[in-house]
């Protein structure tokens, strides 16, 4: 048989070692998300609270001529400002109450006694939101 020659083998060759490189990379762009993210969120609830504020407006500026718009706009406000258990309790009786007067097809007013309710929850949330 016939002897093979092994002319094939290198030397050995050194490798640069980059996992010092790669570690650092890898933590500033997980600083760098991480940051971004957090960012984002205190943006998003900085939002939250002008909306709040906007709704909370809304409600302290509304109008009880047009009785129609007004108890559609008491009821979509206060469901987004009521947090609390009392709060939510509290406009879901005036929501309960205001019901009739969002389907009539020429409402009248609104009773003193509910617009009192109204106006006493809008100060509650007032207070709440201050």
């Amino acid at each position: 048989m016939n002897q093979l020659l092994l002319d094939d083998v290198f030397h050995p060759v050194k490798v640069p070692d980059n996992s010092f490189v790669f570690f650092t990379l890898s933590t500033i762009v997980c600083v760098i998300v991480v940051l971004t993210v957090y960012y984002l969120y205190k943006k998003r609830v900085k939002k939250n609270k002008k909306d709040d504020a906007y709704y909370l407006h809304i409600l302290l500026n509304r109008n009880f001529y047009n009785v129609k718009q007004s108890a559609y706009l008491f009821s979509y406000y206060g469901r987004k400002l009521a947090k609390t258990k009392e709060q939510k309790k509290s406009v879901e009786k005036i929501i309960s109450q205001l019901f009739i007067y969002k389907y009539r097809q020429k409402s009248l007013c609104i009773p003193q006694a509910l617009q009192k309710e109204m106006k006493n929850f809008v100060d509650a949330l007032r207070d709440f939101y201050a």
